[in-house]
């Protein structure tokens, strides 16, 4: 959804309350449009948020540890248990989950709030 399509109220080019030069008013819309999607994603991870019953954060102030093959071989074990599983990578210097699940060049399709890959042979879902 963009700024465009929401309920909040929207002041078209040309208006009185526009000040400045059109270069400054489109990087002006440039940035409300991206803090309007920042503040959309926010909402969508608080709702989220309160659908996740546990959460599983595997840390370390030490690199080269085995937190993602740690927490991979978790998720999966959990997985196999039935449960519902998200997993988030979040190491900056690369992320390591996908190549372990075999994931490193697959495209990801969302739907519903479900990633499926595209890989072939591949029946996974990602609940996100």
């Amino acid at each position: 959804m963009s700024m465009a399509d929401s309920p909040v109220s929207h002041h078209p080019a040309g208006s009185s309350a526009e000040t400045g030069n059109s270069e400054a008013s489109n990087e002006q819309r440039a940035q409300m449009e991206q803090a309007y999607q920042q503040m959309q994603r926010k909402m969508r991870i608080g709702k989220m948020d309160e659908q996740i019953k546990h959460k599983i954060m595997v840390l370390s102030g030490k690199g080269g540890v085995g937190k993602s093959t740690v927490a991979t071989g978790l998720a999966l074990s959990l997985a196999r248990e039935g449960k519902k599983v998200g997993l988030m990578d979040i190491d900056i210097t690369g992320p390591n989950v996908p190549k372990m699940l075999g994931l490193e060049n697959a495209d990801l399709n969302v739907e519903e709030g479900q990633a499926r890959t595209d890989k072939v042979g591949s029946d996974s879902a990602v609940h996100w």
